[in-house]
């Protein structure tokens, strides 16, 4: 037997080994997967149904997300949770303790506009167009046998006894129910407050053109017109809001960056106020009593863009300062001071990813009722409205131990006793 070639099969064996070597990666990354996968990770991919088909959501780190039917992917869109609904045998409280809690109808009436004023309720009837003021008791007459057909938006003095009234084709005019006298205003002028004497009114007056837009007050009768800053192009960002203290007449928001907004606070005479930065888009400011405090609301990619409440000092010389979240998932215009250091806020049971983009999307979800300490920055629960209700307003008398609130898809107005 001759000698054998041990270097042909060493090259023999290396070109079988990588035959092999490659056979098996062929296998691992692209055969193997077809007939066997490794079980997904719950939370964070969707699972096949019984039937083979793909579900309809997927839950990824505790939000409930769509799955897009095309490529089987979650989608941006994140499912709220259902909101707290009471057994069938679980009877309301009567009184607010943190539970479902009895809601009473307070007046037959849609109510729009609602105010209080004197221990009376104020609203306008978009049935018969008269205004008329509720007791205590939730009986009601007439505030005036004047009769205002279509009204589109009311701003109340501070004694009730004034009011602007807008119309759909641009009409002012204000309307003074203890002498039922009324002024027209000009149509160019839009967004109301009042001042704390009631005697002067600030508005936006938008001219046709950009050159011609102002934020300006008045005397009430729509003398003695002064212009404080020309807001051409910017009209949109401005918010009308007297402070109570009088000084100042509105805000104006502009974005800083992706996540931060700068407010400006515009008073009478070319006040230099220090700007305020808040954490996120939309602001929607809410003075205290005193005006030395403003809660607010706004949204960012941190919180999911949803709207989230805020409170800072608001003085002159404190803009800014003392500012920190009060952790609740609301917005500002859907809560009322009760006093200088409590507030009450109507919160969603649920608020999906977005809804601050989105405020309309909040409009079908029923609301629970928060008290919230502004010393402490304690928060409890104290409300949840029997037959879910979305609130617009909360209304809040000191002088009885109830409050009211709007529900926003029918404007009924609904007691819960305290």
């Amino acid at each position: 037997m001759g000698n054998l070639d041990w270097k042909k099969i060493g090259l023999i064996a290396m070109f079988l080994g990588a035959i092999a070597l490659f056979g098996f990666f062929l296998y691992y990354f692209f055969i193997g997967p077809l007939f066997f996968s490794p079980p997904s990770d719950p939370g964070t991919s969707p699972e096949p149904t019984a039937t083979g088909t793909l579900p309809q959501t997927v839950t990824i780190n505790g939000r409930i997300y769509n799955i897009d039917p095309k490529t089987g992917l979650p989608t941006t869109e994140i499912i709220s949770q259902p909101p707290t609904t009471p057994l069938p045998d679980q009877q309301p409280s009567d009184r607010a303790d943190g539970s479902i809690t009895k809601t009473d109808k307070f007046i037959d009436d849609p109510a729009y506009y609602l105010t209080t004023i004197d221990n009376n309720f104020i609203y306008y009837n978009k049935q018969d167009g008269k205004f008329y003021q509720a007791g205590p008791d939730g009986r009601t007459s007439a505030l005036s046998n004047q009769i205002f057909h279509n009204v589109s938006n009311v701003t109340w003095s501070n004694t009730g006894k004034k009011a602007v009234l807008e119309y759909p084709d641009g009409s002012n005019i204000l309307y003074d129910f203890s002498t039922n006298k009324q002024i027209t205003l000009p149509k160019h002028w839009e967004e109301f407050s009042f001042s704390q004497a009631t005697n002067q009114l600030a508005f936006k007056s938008i001219g046709l053109d950009i050159e011609n837009r102002f934020l300006a007050i008045a005397n009430d009768d729509g003398s003695n017109i002064k212009t404080l800053e020309h807001i051409g192009g910017i009209e949109n960002q401005v918010a009308v809001n007297w402070s109570p203290t009088n000084q100042m007449i509105a805000t104006v928001t502009k974005g800083k960056d992706g996540d931060r907004s700068e407010v400006y606070f515009i008073g009478q005479n070319d006040e230099n106020y220090k700007l305020m930065i808040v954490n996120g888009r939309d602001f929607r400011g809410l003075w205290s009593p005193t005006g030395n405090q403003m809660v607010y609301s706004v949204y960012n990619s941190q919180n999911d863009y949803k709207p989230q409440l805020w409170i800072s000092d608001a003085s002159p010389t404190t803009i800014g300062e003392n500012r920190r979240s009060l952790n609740l998932e609301t917005w500002a215009d859907k809560c009322s001071f009760v006093s200088t250091s409590k507030i009450y806020c109507a919160v969603p049971t649920s608020l999906p990813y977005g809804a601050g983009l989105e405020p309309g999307i909040a409009n079908t979800i029923p609301d629970q009722i928060y008290e919230l300490d502004l010393t402490t920055g304690a928060k409890k629960l104290i409300a949840i409205p029997e037959g879910e209700h979305t609130i617009s307003q909360i209304i809040f008398n000191d002088n009885y131990n109830y409050l009211l609130f709007t529900d926003a898809n029918n404007n009924q107005v609904y007691k819960i006793n305290l």
